[in-house]
């Protein structure tokens, strides 16, 4: 018989282990956050290069683009050495990246340290979601997969926040927030454990072997992301520029209007087990796009900064509730065995959407106005909606 001091610990070593994995999952929007307040100032100290305006906003934006390269081969890593072991190396060299920019002089020392970040940034993201789907089942993988997007959302909106500040200094001290991948490691050493893969090696074999079906469901659930994003990460990239075309200049609004959007994100995603409980993946899919649309819709009609700001607080929670949906489409049609390397698919995808999304809406936006970009991806958004309803609709009627 378990005594009640065993269970109690047992019941706390589990607290801690899903601490851990939520704070480690807060680092996946630091790569951003850290540098964008300073990001005019880094410009300014390199204005003296002639290509300094081109490279100065690839700063920001090149560790998304290492991030989707390296995702395929960070699943294999995961699967193939383990999550722990994975999870353990990619947060020291992590941080290691990130602070490095601290003493880095030149600005492509700079980007060369910030494509290393989004490699290793790969590695902690593929493995810490992998982690989830191998420890916890049913209702409650539900409710980590939602704190997880929760503290993804939550830990963007601080990080600006602090980093903004750290920015008033200067724009090198925004690199010591990676210091906190080295805060995190201790944890990861003591609460974390490498999960056992039961069955036979033969069985283990075959189950490595991802089939076709597979396959095609992870290719689908990935171009889902892919395009979401594209159209989602127009907030942050474009929402300031929206802002002063409809004769709000302030970049403290913009900030605001940016921080509201990852603030609903962050309550939807708490919410997300509720939703699970009530409605299938798929439907879940068809409510978050309708809503997203509606959204931007909202987002691109507005005139004035308050409706822009309630159009915001509409439009985070489509992106909220959908993180932790899109990771357990994949979790629960993948085996342990070869769930690495579709969840690396699946941030290859959700990466590669992100650094997409510029040359989705400039076009637009130079060929009418930014706020018509919004309308029209709101619009492509509700027919996602409608698509995914008749798939709702035709499952039943089978």
């Amino acid at each position: 018989m378990t005594s009640p001091n065993t269970s109690a610990g047992i019941q706390a070593r589990g607290r801690l282990r899903v601490l851990t994995i939520l704070l480690t999952s807060s680092l996946a929007f630091l790569a951003p956050s850290a540098i964008a307040p300073g990001l005019p100032a880094l410009q300014a100290d390199f204005a003296h290069l002639d290509n300094a305006a081109f490279l100065s906003p690839l700063v920001l934006t090149m560790p998304m683009l290492f991030i989707a390269l390296a995702g395929p081969f960070a699943g294999y890593a995961v699967d193939r050495y383990g999550r722990r072991n994975m999870l353990m190396a990619s947060t020291v060299l992590y941080g290691l990246a990130g602070v490095s920019g601290l003493v880095v002089d030149s600005i492509v020392g700079l980007l060369i340290s910030r494509a290393l970040l989004g490699v290793f940034l790969a590695g902690i993201m593929t493995s810490v979601t992998a982690l989830i789907g191998d420890y916890f089942v049913g209702e409650e993988r539900n409710r980590v997969a939602g704190l997880q997007g929760a503290f993804m959302s939550l830990g963007t909106l601080t990080f600006v926040v602090v980093a903004g500040m750290l920015a008033e200094i200067h724009w090198r001290v925004g690199f010591t927030l990676f210091a906190v991948a080295f805060l995190l490691l201790p944890l990861i050493c003591l609460s974390l454990y490498e999960p056992e893969r039961g069955g036979t090696v033969q069985a283990n074999a075959a189950e490595s072997r991802p089939t076709l079906r597979q396959w095609s469901t992870i290719g689908l659930i990935g171009a889902l992301s892919f395009v979401f994003m594209i159209m989602m990460f127009m907030i942050p990239s474009q929402m300031a520029f929206f802002l002063v075309e409809i004769g709000v200049d302030d970049p403290t609004r913009a900030g605001l209007a940016i921080g509201l959007w990852n603030l609903s994100a962050g309550l939807a995603s708490l919410s997300y087990s509720r939703f699970r409980a009530r409605l299938s993946p798929e439907s879940i899919f068809a409510l978050l796009l309708a809503v997203g649309g509606v959204g931007y819709l909202m987002t691109g009609f507005s005139t004035n900064f308050t409706a822009a700001m309630i159009a915001m607080g509409v439009g985070g929670f489509s992106v909220g509730a959908f993180l932790p949906n899109i990771n357990l489409a994949i979790i629960s049609r993948t085996s342990m065995n070869v769930r690495g390397r579709a969840l690396g698919a699946l941030t290859t995808s959700f990466f590669l959407g992100q650094f997409f999304s510029p040359i989705w809406a400039v076009p637009i936006a130079a060929a009418s106005s930014v706020g018509h970009a919004f309308v029209v991806s709101g619009y492509i958004l509700l027919a996602m909606s409608a698509g995914f309803l008749l798939f709702v609709g035709y499952r039943r009627l089978r």
